[in-house]
Parts: C-alpha cells; structure tokens; sequence
C-alpha cells in the first residue's frame, strides 16, 4: 500500500514538474525549455519501469520479530531470500500489482483535468476523462508490470542459494525489461482506446499464469534444497544463547522426535521424510507445531516452529517427482518437508487438517 500510493506520487510529481514546464536538472530548478506536452510520456515512462521492479521495493524479512531479535548478531548464514517474497502466502503477493496499479490509474485522472495537453480523442490519453477503457488499460498493464517483474524475481529467489550467478544474471534482465517497459510506456498514451485495451487484456492474463507458474517452481526448488540443507532456527539459537556457557544441545532422553519435547509437552503426530543425509519431519505437540531434522541418528534439530492457534491445515502434493507434505498457517509461512511415503503423507495431512478444524485427531 505504502509503496502503491508513493509510486502514484512520485508519477504525478513528474508529471506536474513537466506539465508546468520545470525543469528538475536545472540548477536552479526553473524553467528551462521543457515542453510540456512531453508530461504525459514522461510520467507514463516511470509508471511502467517501476512496476517491473517493484520487488525492490518488497522488502519483508520472514522471520518473526521476537526471533529476529533474539538472532545472534554475528552469525554469518545467507538469509532465506532477499525479501521474503517466495515465503508469504499467495494473497499478499497476489495483492500488490493491482493494488499499486489501481493506485496509478486513478491518479492520472488528476493529470488529465489540468494537462496542458489533454491528448486526441480516441487515444487512451485523450479519452481518459470521458472513458473508462482507457483507465482499465492502464490499470491492466500496470499489473501485467508487475508480474514480469515478479516473474524475475522469483528466478532471482530460486538459484540464491546455490547458483548465484544465475540470480545476478535475473536480476539484471529485470532491470533491462524495466528500462524497455518504461519506454514502451511513454508511446501508451498516443495508443488508439481499443487496441492498447485489446492488447491489455491479452497481457495481463499471460503474466499472471507465467508468474504463478514460475513462483510455484520457486517455492518447491527452494524447499527441496532447505530439505537437504537443513539449519538452525532463530528459535534454537535462542535457546542455546539462553543456556549461558553451554553452547551444547543436550537432548532429553528418548529417541527422535521425543527428544525434542519440553516438559509436560507430548507428541500427537509426526511425519518423516525418510530423505538423506537428513531426515526432515513435521511435529504435531500439545503446545507447538514444529519442522525438524534428525542430525546423526540421535538427535532432533527444530527448524521452525508456530503455536497451534495459527495452524489452518495440511496438504499432501507432488511437485514433478518430488511428494511434498505442507502445513498451512494463519499470517505466517508455510512449512514443508520434501520426501516420504505418500499414504503415510496423505493420512497425516488429513489428521492435520481435522486438528486444525476440530481441535481432534481422529474424527
């Protein structure tokens, strides 16, 4: 939202800069020969390259606050990602290219009613006060920005861990389509209404199916690599900075994944991956619901943890050849182990998702 309503703003600032004739490289700003009828091409330019790369702007770090506080300073790990983006549910990723496109097209009908230059009748431009095909162009092609941006983007997020330089090589095709975007963006308002419209709605649809798709394969390329990669949680480095000069995890007697309970706390299900080096599982407690990974044979490391109240459900899929068991949560990410048996994955998603509407295991 923030970034929406600041891109509608720094637009329309150009815009109005242009439009009075300023020139803002001048020292001092004045007027220094600006043409005003290039207003409109201008603000349209910063429009369509800063929707590409909105991402930039998407910076949200994953990790719960009260972890992230307690994080050491001096630790040295690569974060999950950039900006959090593969981690957050569908709806906020989803939301951002509308919202912000939205923003921008009702924007301009402010530039149109004081345009020195209000553009020809049966241009986008020049019918945007007297037809809303004209707004709907605009706000459709933001969007599809958007998405190419978001496109790239999740190929940035996938090879971050292991093939970085295909992630710098993404990320400068980005910054390329940005620039070749934003200056596509500067003919937009010369475009006859119906075939920029036509053109739009071609677009849109194309992006939004490419993105989903690429983001998808970003997500289980991610988790597949976390699988064989496991480390240690913010909550487990709080736990053994709280244990003073013991820096050793000690489990409690018993076997994985009974090693890893607290006391009084007990197990109501579990599933394992079965994978190699390092088995990944998903813990149902009374108290918690956990992602672990048994190091050794011995030994449960928990990876990630969230209270029970915002468990909504699980999911059994397969992902190419990979079987991927998922629990859902309410505002927070997803966890996911790759691997295991597909029966035993099914039955332990549907047990999940009957204790997160019932409050039971078994029905």
């Amino acid at each position: 939202m923030v970034y929406a309503i600041g891109l509608a703003g720094i637009a329309t600032a150009v815009f109005f800069m242009i439009n009075a004739g300023i020139n803002p490289r001048a020292r001092p700003p004045g007027l220094d020969d600006v043409n005003p009828s290039t207003a409109t091409s201008g603000s349209f330019m910063v429009l369509g390259a800063f929707h590409v790369i909105a991402i930039l702007f998407y910076v949200e770090d994953d990790t719960p606050k009260k972890d992230r506080a307690a994080t050491d300073p001096h630790d040295s790990k690569k974060p999950d990602s950039f900006t959090g983006f593969i981690r957050q549910p569908w709806y906020k990723v989803l939301s951002v290219g509308p919202i912000s496109a939205a923003f921008c097209a009702a924007s301009i009908f402010i530039w149109h009613s004081f345009a020195k230059f209000p553009g020809s009748p049966g241009t986008v431009w020049g019918d945007y006060s007297t037809s809303p095909a004209s707004a709907l162009t605009v706000f459709l092609l933001c969007w599809a920005s958007t998405n190419i941006g978001f496109t790239f983007a999740s190929i940035c997020e996938a090879f971050n861990r292991d093939l970085f330089g295909l992630t710098i090589l993404s990320g400068v095709i980005m910054a390329i389509l940005a620039l070749v975007i934003g200056l596509g963006f500067t003919d937009l308002p010369k475009q006859p209404t119906e075939s920029a419209l036509t053109m739009a709605a071609i677009a849109l649809p194309l992006t939004l199916l490419t993105v989903i798709g690429v983001r998808a394969w970003a997500v289980a390329r991610v988790a597949r690599i976390d699988a064989n990669r496991p480390r240690p949680s913010t909550q487990e480095t709080q736990r053994s900075t709280k244990s003073g000069s013991d820096h050793h995890h000690r489990p409690a007697p018993g076997q994985p994944p009974f090693d890893m309970l607290r006391d009084g706390e007990r197990v109501l299900m579990h599933f394992n991956s079965e994978r190699s080096p390092q088995s990944q599982l998903l813990i149902a407690t009374d108290q918690r619901f956990v992602r672990a990974s048994i190091l050794g044979s011995d030994r449960t490391s928990v990876l990630d943890q969230a209270s029970p109240s915002q468990l909504t459900g699980a999911s059994s899929r397969r992902v190419g050849r990979d079987l991927m068991t998922t629990a859902h949560f309410r505002d927070r990410q997803d966890m996911q182990v790759i691997g295991g048996d597909p029966e035993h994955s099914r039955e332990f998603a549907e047990a999940v998702t009957r204790l997160a509407q019932t409050g039971q295991i078994r029905s």
